[in-house]
């Protein structure tokens, strides 16, 4: 190889065709262009014929150089010119290192480009070290060719755990000597890095490339009477300012705001209606698992209301100042009269030691949490006079038990320990948390309570030491009340003034945000399975079969592992919530190492430059051929363009011809870049689909849906134009409102920029069908094949199509969903989920299993009326399928819109439930 600088060429000996340029410059200047014939016109006209140029005898010197030029590119390209060549080959053995991390989860796409391009320049056996993903396997590590090394990288995604650098340094053990090894770094020192480092020095040469973007990590986050405050831990190269999402349980965003990181820590503002669908707080400029913090019951701001009007004569005396105090600063809290919070349409309320309450209002209140509120109450003497009533989870006495006095001993009064079970486990209770007077449930009437009342049986949350119960709770329709058994200010308890009894309030509105205990506070004796998991990106995910439970005695002391990833885990009522990013985490910078070469820029990979040097000769070639036809005058009634009132000179004329070669040169290597497609209009509608890579399952997608075009340019009022093959990643998909997706044999991980497209899709009103075929597959295959293209798209909960839904009756009546497989089945958005969603209840993925391109191909005729005695082919019931598809992505839900039926029945003289 003959290097000149940075540019190499690997056939030096093609360079001697230069040597030849001065004699074809001779011979292009001693042959003259081809004359140009005149037809002679009669002898009166000669005088009216312009004086033009005469022929030259030789080439001008113009046209001389644009060849020169034009072979002179056609020589080097043949040459095999190489942009940054490798003189010298390193044959030694390529060990890849990366850190597969959440923390290099920013700059993954940037880490595996480069990655890849190293593995693709190796000349010898590549082996690569996950320091991430790899933990748990055993044995060497597999020697790779350079293309299989440069596929794995490519395909592999950012693990939702931070690296292991002591498993990484004992799977190096064994490892041969003599290696050349490059390392992906996070930039963060781990607790083992040094060690880690030191082994690769042992093992070979060692560079060292750190990550552009570093990570963010949320490891706190605390509500606040203006919405949450955040606790944010910057590692290496990471921005000093991020930008912050709240998102709901679909992964939609709600809010955002944009905040500089300091240590103290940033707020979100939030409003309280919005923190009621807050699931996870989120980075929004460096994604990843770290960055996400999963919220609960205890992160939320619970809408609560105080019942009983403001009166501010004597406070300290008072049961709902001391209730309001407590919870003012961790709720949204409103004090008013009964009626008005009733019609608020809050989560909980609040109220007081209170008698006998008014018809109407106990009414009202009773309403209240059959229909799913919390009702809180405290007692005292007006509870107590008032007698049995619905809203009280169990009949007491009408006197209060005194259990602390002067003559008492020293434990009474105490609050006992708390139930593994109780909402209040895990609460410190003070010493000085002590009560004088408790009201004590009326004897044997537990069962006769429960035959009379459609309640449920009675919970004890607290007790006091000697057993005498303190909290009790009921289920009351789909509500709870809950009673505290002493007065929430001095007159029967001290709890007030010792900080347990906020304590315990919170534990309890928590239930208003949470059907399950409220996580992370209690832990029973059932393991906790996974209900949603977090993956490297920080996207929710559903839970792989493979994950582990986690067993309760473990919970405490747990860190997020691959078989145990972040996410929350439920169990025997119990939840519980595994942050990616611990309260604790810290993201040091990696320090310097000794013998480890940092490079501070990517290397400069060889580029070959024989491709676009033989591609602009060659347009060169041919705007020389378009010329020497101008100059010939074979183009009839052609003319050179003027400037002004001249003619056009050729030298004007060969920059146009040279800036037309370069605009061609650029759209050819675009062409080469991207492969191209027909563009269509935006006022046509094409089906389109979204390639896979797989020549025939593309091949196969396009011929189905020209044959469903077909279908409905012949039987609809829709006229699809052509079948367009899309890159979510590259293409534009706002121009088509419904995409295909055909997934191939053998299961393939959707690439992050793909699912991020086709996300913003979704999110945007479109309608994404995917056919995974797997009707004609193993249930477990099928399953295996549609998680991975879904593994990094946040579809939402699918259930299969209702009876009545609109995709039954978008244009056919359909009671089954055929394809190329009869039994086939369609998913689609649940209606709980379809009517919570902006998209107007239209579902934004719609997941089959019945090949329905194949079937769609062959895209019958429509069959004749009065003709179906039969029954219509499947070929038929398939195209059908396809027909309401299309028609259900253009037109939404409107079918589903039964508002005029009975005048539209009326007008057409039959009852509305009459049979045709």
């Amino acid at each position: 190889m003959l290097t000149l600088g940075p540019l190499g060429v690997t056939t030096p000996l093609a360079l001697l065709a230069l040597a030849a340029l001065p004699l074809i410059w001779l011979v292009i200047r001693a042959l003259p262009p081809a004359p140009r014939e005149q037809i002679f016109p009669p002898t009166p006209l000669l005088a009216s014929l312009p004086n033009t140029e005469e022929t030259p005898k030789k080439t001008p010197p113009w046209l001389a150089w644009f060849r020169m030029i034009a072979l002179g590119l056609l020589v080097l390209g043949f040459s095999g010119p190489v942009l940054n060549p490798v003189v010298t080959p390193d044959a030694r053995p390529l060990l890849i290192v990366i850190d597969d991390g959440w923390t290099s989860a920013p700059s993954w796409r940037a880490v595996t480009d480069e990655a890849a391009q190293v593995a693709r320049a190796a000349t010898g056996p590549v082996r690569l070290l996950w320091t991430a993903s790899g933990r748990g396997q055993s044995g060497p590590l597999e020697v790779l060719s350079s293309n299989q090394a440069a596929a794995r990288i490519l395909a592999a995604q950012p693990k939702p755990v931070v690296p292991d650098p002591a498993w990484a340094t004992s799977a190096l053990s064994g490892l041969p000597k003599g290696q050349r090894i490059i390392w992906f770094s996070d930039g963060v020192a781990h607790p083992g890095s040094k060690d880690f480092a030191g082994k690769l020095t042992q093992t070979g040469t060692v560079r060292l490339r750190s990550v552009p973007q570093g990570a963010v990590a949320i490891t706190r986050a605390a509500a606040t009477s203006e919405g949450y405050s955040l606790g944010l831990v910057a590692g290496p190269a990471a921005s000093r300012s991020q930008r912050l999402e709240a998102v709901n349980s679909r992964g939609q965003r709600l809010r955002e705001t944009t905040q500089a990181i300091v240590p103290t820590g940033v707020s979100f503002a939030l409003e309280s209606v919005i923190m009621r669908d807050v699931a996870a707080l989120r980075t929004g400029d460096a994604r990843s698992a770290g960055g996400v913090y999963l919220l609960d019951a205890f992160d939320r701001r619970v809408r609560t209301g105080l019942i009983g009007e403001r009166q501010d004569d004597q406070p300290l005396l008072s049961d709902a100042h001391y209730l309001e105090e407590a919870l003012k600063t961790s709720t949204d809290l409103t004090r008013a009269n009964l009626t008005r919070l009733v019609a608020a349409g809050l989560d909980a309320l609040i109220l007081p030691d209170a008698g006998e309450l008014a018809p109407q209002d106990r009414e009202a209140l009773e309403r209240f949490v059959r229909a799913g509120g919390l009702l809180i109450r405290t007692a005292g003497p007006k509870l107590l006079a008032a007698g049995p009533s619905p809203l009280i989870p169990t009949p007491l006495l009408s006197e209060p038990r005194t259990v602390r006095g002067a003559m008492t001993w020293d434990n009474a009064g105490k609050v006992g320990a708390f139930e593994p079970t109780s909402p209040f486990a895990g609460l410190t209770i003070p010493d000085d948390a002590r009560v004088t007077q408790v009201a004590v449930i009326a004897p044997d009437t537990g069962a006769a309570a429960a035959s009379t009342r459609d309640i449920q049986p009675l919970q004890i949350w607290a007790r006091l030491s000697d057993g005498t119960p303190l909290v009790t709770a009921r289920a009351l329709g789909k509500g709870k009340v809950v009673l505290f058994h002493t007065t929430a200010g001095p007159a029967w308890s001290d709890v007030a003034f010792s900080g347990l009894q906020v304590a315990m309030l919170r534990r309890v509105l928590a239930q208003a945000a949470s059907s399950a205990i409220p996580a992370n506070f209690v832990v029973g004796t059932a393991p906790l399975k996974p209900v949603l998991v977090l993956d490297g990106f920080g996207a929710f995910r559903a839970p792989d079969p493979q994950i582990r439970p986690i067993r309760p005695e473990e919970a405490q002391t747990l860190r997020p592992s691959l078989d145990q990833p972040p996410g929350i885990y439920e169990g025997g009522g119990v939840r519980w919530v595994l942050q990616a990013a611990p309260a604790n985490l810290q993201l040091a910078p990696l320090p310097d190492l000794s013998q480890v070469e940092r490079v501070a820029e990517a290397e400069r990979q060889p580029q070959s430059l024989a491709g676009p040097l033989l591609g602009l000769g060659m347009a060169l070639l041919l705007a020389d051929m378009v010329i020497s036809l101008l100059l010939a005058g074979k183009f009839a009634g052609a003319e050179l363009p003027t400037f002004g009132r001249g003619r056009a000179k050729p030298q004007a004329m060969l920059l146009g011809l040279l800036l037309l070669s370069l605009l061609f040169f650029g759209s050819a290597q675009d062409a080469f870049a991207q492969p191209s497609k027909a563009k269509q209009r935006q006022s046509d509608l094409s089906l389109a689909f979204i390639k896979t890579g797989d020549g025939a399952l593309d091949a196969q997608t396009q011929r189905g849906l020209e044959g469903l075009s077909r279908a409905l340019r012949d039987r609809t009022s829709v006229e699809p134009g052509a079948v367009i093959g899309l890159d979510p990643a590259r293409d534009d998909l706002a121009l088509y409102p419904i995409l295909f997706w055909t997934l191939g044999n053998a299961p393939t991980e959707t690439r992050p920029e793909v699912a991020s497209a086709l996300d913003r899709y979704m999110k945007n009103g479109g309608v994404l069908f995917i056919d995974s075929r797997g009707a004609g597959r193993t249930p477990a295959m099928a399953r295996q094949i549609t998680r991975a293209a879904l593994r990094g798209i946040e579809a939402p909960p699918l259930a299969a199509v209702p009876e009545g839904h609109v995709l039954t009756k978008a244009f056919y009546i359909l009671q089954r969903f055929p394809g190329r497989y009869p039994d086939a089945k369609l998913w689609v958005e649940t209606e709980a989920s379809a009517a919570a969603s902006a998209n107007d209840g239209v579902s934004p993925l719609i997941l089959g299993d019945g090949d329905w391109v194949s079937a769609w191909a062959k895209a019958p005729n429509p069959p004749l009326q009065g003709f179906e005695t039969m029954g219509p082919n499947p070929n038929e019931l398939a195209i059908r399928v396809g027909i309401n598809v299309v028609l259900y992505a253009l037109t939404g839900n409107y079918k589903a819109d039964q508002v005029h039926a009975p005048a539209l029945l009326e007008r057409l003289g039959r009852r509305q439930g009459q049979p045709r």
